[in-house]
């Protein structure tokens, strides 16, 4: 057992044969023949040793010169020590088995304790955040109208973010994220491209796009078959290569999801022709073949998202159904895992629901539902209507009405906590008169719920995004009806 005493505060203890990480050798060795300012050598009872009366500028270095091969150090740091962990710890969140990681201490700016896994950095403790304003960052200059953003992680890469691009021409685009904020990565084929799905299986990173076809012609009927498409990220070519094509019916959301170690797929499809009333479908991943394969069908009406979530043992996956060919009033449907596939649970009655988002603040659930229009007896549609979060009645066992927010044809909700405070933003995409209108951020205030802090001017919105990178947190948007994209940097105090 080896120790390392880094400061009169801190002593790190290092397991068997892992070399101690001795950061000072990295300052103290430079020029033997002098200490550096604030080093001082003491005697105290026999034992001879350094003493630190203050930091010094010249006891900097690079980062890289302490992992050379770690892509996701932090720009600022104090302290870090790796570790290798051949034991698992029942008590321990994290566990990890004959293997090396980081972690970091960091007492400047966000003053916590992290630990990199390999693929990012996880907080353990952190000085609680909280949310000042928000700064323009980046506009993204696109090939073309964006209907959906997915932003994930490659281990050793670093952020990425896929988007579908409705343009057949110019495809769609795979951004890196850099210290200037996202460049172009990858462009991959598609056609009317509406939507991204990243996933795991194992290590392995996969991308789901579907692809929109065509539509119908006069009679009702597909002009041509939609195509959705699943890449496998590719370690030697660093680029996501073809590894499967799925036949869909205008599908406009993947959802990846686990249960019993199993990988499943669920598809929302929207419509064949013009015939709303159709199955989607779910795939599981069959590992001898390497493909997926249809597990279960689901009867939806204009599907237009799938949301997965746990709730203690029970796994369930609910939907957001938009039309049913007569109008936007319908019911959508939350499903249980039941024995070797998903039983209806609870129907909830929703106008042309876009988008299901589940999040949790300490022990409550609560589901929130975008809510697009609401189909008149005229036939025009009104589009300032309510969006709903409902919440988990344990005791009923299913969810109430908890809040209704008034939206403008919303598309999107994306929930977020900041330390902690928690956030929900909405993507309003049109007004009924204009596609330029505010989405809202609101914070969770209790009692009250969530009350709108921040009007965020956008143009068509159709999807938002969270996302972490170095310890900061960042929003971004895309615009179904203009070639642009937006970052936006929350600044917190």
């Amino acid at each position: 057992m080896s120790l390392l005493i880094v400061s009169p505060f801190v002593v790190l203890v290092l397991c068997p044969g892992v070399v101690p990480l001795d950061l000072l050798s990295f300052v103290l060795e430079r020029d033997t023949s002098r200490l550096v300012p604030g080093v001082h050598l003491d005697q105290a009872e026999g034992v001879r040793g350094l003493r630190f009366s203050s930091p010094h500028l010249s006891m900097s270095f690079p980062s890289s010169d302490l992992l050379p091969d770690c892509h996701l150090f932090p720009q600022q740091f104090s302290m870090v020590v790796t570790l290798s962990v051949t034991r698992s710890n029942p008590q321990v969140k994290y566990k990890y088995t004959d293997r090396l990681f980081c972690f970091c201490f960091d007492f400047s700016m966000n003053k916590g304790l992290y630990l990199c896994d390999g693929s990012q950095w996880i907080t353990m403790l952190q000085d609680h955040q909280r949310l000042d304003y928000i700064l323009e960052q980046q506009v993204l200059t696109t090939s073309s109208e964006t209907n959906d953003i997915e932003v994930f992680q490659i281990a050793g890469v670093g952020v990425m973010a896929a988007l579908a691009q409705r343009s057949p021409a110019s495809g769609s685009a795979v951004y890196l994220w850099t210290r200037s904020g996202f460049q172009l990565y990858q462009n991959i084929s598609t056609h009317g491209a509406l939507a991204w799905r990243h996933f795991r299986i194992g290590k392995r990173s996969y991308l789901v796009v579907s692809n929109f076809g065509g539509g119908a012609d006069t009679s009702g009927a597909e002009v041509e078959p939609d195509s959705s498409v699943i890449y496998k990220w590719s370690r030697k070519r660093r680029r996501f290569v073809h590894l499967q094509t799925l036949h869909t019916h205008c599908a406009r959301d993947w959802e990846a999801f686990s249960i019993n170690q199993h990988t499943y797929l669920a598809v929302a499809n929207h419509r064949t022709g013009n015939n709303h009333t159709i199955d989607s479908l779910i795939y599981k991943w069959n590992r001898l073949a390497k493909a997926f394969e249809v597990h279960q069908r689901l009867p939806t009406s204009g599907a237009y998202d799938w949301e997965f979530f746990t709730v203690g043992p029970y796994n369930l996956l609910v939907v957001a159904n938009a039309f049913d060919g007569v109008t936007t009033s319908v019911d959508s449907v939350i499903y249980v895992w039941v024995n070797d596939g998903f039983q209806v649970f609870q129907t909830i009655k929703t106008y042309c629901a876009t988008d299901w988002e589940m999040f949790q603040i300490g022990g409550r659930v609560f589901l929130v539902v975008a809510n697009g229009h609401r189909l008149a007896d005229s036939g025009h549609g009104r589009y300032a209507i309510n969006s709903t979060i409902y919440e988990l009645d344990m005791h009923a066992r299913m969810f109430v009405r908890f809040q209704d927010i008034t939206t403008y044809s919303a598309v999107d909700w994306e929930f977020f906590s900041l330390g902690e405070e928690h956030f929900l933003v909405v993507a309003n995409s049109f007004s009924g008169e204009s596609y330029s209108l505010n989405s809202i951020l609101y914070r969770w205030q209790g009692y009250e719920g969530f009350v709108p802090v921040h009007f965020l001017p956008t143009i068509g919105c159709s999807d938002w995004e969270f996302f972490t990178w170095k310890g900061e947190s960042y929003l971004m948007y895309s615009s179904a009806k203009a070639p642009l994209s937006k970052v936006f940097k929350l600044k917190t105090y």
